[in-house]
């Protein structure tokens, strides 16, 4: 038992001593409940919803015998966790109750049909056949203060915390409807205070509760723990991320589906291409939905911050976006690489991304990277990581950077020079290449240049067989001296004919 599975129980016992009259829980039952609940990859005591009642429910019913004391001591648990504030999960404490009361227990009975329609479609997008989550792209995480301002200009947001700040204190739930709500007299004072309609009010209340502005009692609507304005960095964000599916007008299978196949291709993409990746179909039978339905979650989603369009009916995800879709797959168990933030990301952390990361993490990167390290430092760092001989596409990527970066690179450049790898592609970088020049290190960037082509199984430029015509000899003879990786394969082509008869006459005699 570990300790906060024991205090947690010591509390629960406590406080059922001090009931009038007492309550009775049976403390092994307890333990039983609390382990099995952390063993489930519950992170705290308190964190419950009916997902967690189901699941621990199916573990008893495959006991040969259930304690009779079990429901009653789950329920004394529910409400010793509601009287002391101690739910720390958002969900409803009536509902997790009724849940408890009502889910079977009985060894071998039957199981309760469950709604996971989303669970399949979403694992195989996530490339996770085997049950677990599979390898996710590496996200560039936007600074929190950034998060934070994008979510507070999010108008469903914002009048979600006008309405927490409208219940002040505390108001009364409407103990005669089916799922937490104001009262009808309260409903309309707060749309009328508001000025929004009575449909907004409970929208805005379902948002409120989910991103921690409010919370709940068995009767009661009280302040939450959350506030959007005057919180640590990144608790709008956070709010905003919990509050998304309430606020969001398209079903939650629709939202959710969209939005990871967004999240996971890291381009722009229009509602058909999201549907077709799951294989199309209605929401019920485990897709997102239809095209016309997606397109129509996407817009809305747009006026949320989740999306952006994109052009010709494309949207693609945001850092609010991202930063939701991060938020609910760590809250599943699954391992979400994030980079280390502009301002500490190292030149081969950067140029990894700009290779081989999502393209909306990708684009423009290098950049904001550079103008945040400084025209000389960044210059340094960037050819240094790309020094090593197979790393052509990254000595492209860092060049095409150092071309747009303002500022005195010479006294870095002029470091660089006569690099056996670096040196011709500095020298493009300062003007100083010479066309047909066929020295070790213009060579070798030349090599870098085939290579890349190679990569993408594109053809050599016919137009160098004539800039090279006249040196064919020096040029074949150092490319074969080079030792840089692709020029065997390079020479192959040459002796083929890639860049003429004349090149092709002198690659055969080497």
């Amino acid at each position: 038992m570990t300790e906060r599975i024991l205090s947690a129980a010591q509390a629960c016992l406590a406080w059922a001593r001090r009931c009038s009259p007492p309550v009775a829980v049976d403390a092994d039952a307890l333990v039983f409940l609390l382990s099995a609940h952390r063993d489930a990859g519950a992170s705290d005591p308190g964190d419950w919803t009916v997902a967690d009642v189901r699941d621990i429910a199916r573990t008893v019913r495959g006991w040969d015998r259930t304690p009779d004391t079990l429901r009653d001591t789950w329920l004394a648990w529910c409400d010793h966790l509601v009287a002391a504030d101690g739910l720390t999960s958002r969900e409803s404490p009536r509902r997790l109750r009724s849940a408890i009361a009502a889910v079977g227990l009985v060894p071998d009975g039957p199981a309760e049909a469950t709604a996971d329609g989303i669970a399949l479609p979403l694992l195989n997008r996530l490339d996770a056949g085997d049950g677990g989550f599979g390898p996710l792209p590496p996200v560039v995480p936007a600074a929190a203060e950034e998060l934070d301002a994008a979510a507070r200009a999010c108008p469903p947001l914002a009048e979600a915390a006008g309405l927490a700040a409208w219940v002040g204190g505390g108001r009364p739930l409407d103990t005669g409807a089916e799922h937490d709500a104001l009262t009808g007299h309260d409903t309309a004072e707060a749309a009328a205070a508001l000025g929004i309609r009575p449909e907004g009010v409970r929208r805005g209340f379902d948002a409120a509760l989910a991103a921690g502005l409010l919370r709940r009692t068995y009767t009661r609507v009280l302040p939450g723990h959350t506030v959007l304005e005057g919180g640590g960095a990144g608790t709008a964000a956070d709010a905003w991320a919990d509050a998304l599916l309430s606020m969001a007008r398209a079903p939650a299978a629709t939202v959710l589906l969209s939005l990871m196949d967004l999240f996971v291709a890291g381009e722009p993409r229009p509602a058909a291409r999201i549907v077709d990746t799951y294989g199309g179909g209605a929401v019920a039978a485990g897709g997102p939905g239809t095209a016309d339905q997606v397109g129509a979650a996407l817009e809305d989603l747009a006026t949320l911050g989740a999306v952006a369009p994109h052009g010709g009916g494309a949207f693609r995800i945001t850092p609010l976006g991202d930063h939701f879709a991060v938020r609910r797959l760590r809250q599943w168990g699954a391992e979400v690489a994030l980079t280390p933030p502009l301002e500490r990301m190292e030149a081969e952390h950067a140029l990894t991304v700009a290779e081989k990361g999502r393209r909306v993490d990708a684009e423009g990167l290098l950049a904001r990277w550079t103008a945040v390290r400084g025209a000389a430092p960044a210059a340094q760092e960037l050819l240094e990581a790309a020094a090593d001989p197979g790393d052509w596409h990254r000595r492209r990527l860092a060049v095409s950077a150092l071309g747009g970066v303002e500022g005195d690179l010479e006294p870095v450049l002029g470091m660089y020079a006569h690099h056996p790898v670096l040196g011709g592609w500095v020298r493009r970088l300062r003007g100083t290449d010479t066309g047909a020049d066929t020295s070790h290190q213009a060579v070798w960037a030349l090599l870098d240049g085939y290579a890349i082509l190679l990569d993408a199984g594109r053809p050599l430029p016919g137009g160098d067989g004539e800039r090279y015509a006249g040196r064919a000899g020096d040029l074949v003879r150092t490319v074969s001296l080079t030792g840089h990786p692709a020029a065997e394969e390079v020479l192959d082509r040459l002796a083929g004919g890639a860049l003429g008869p004349r090149v092709a006459a002198a690659a055969r005699q080497v």
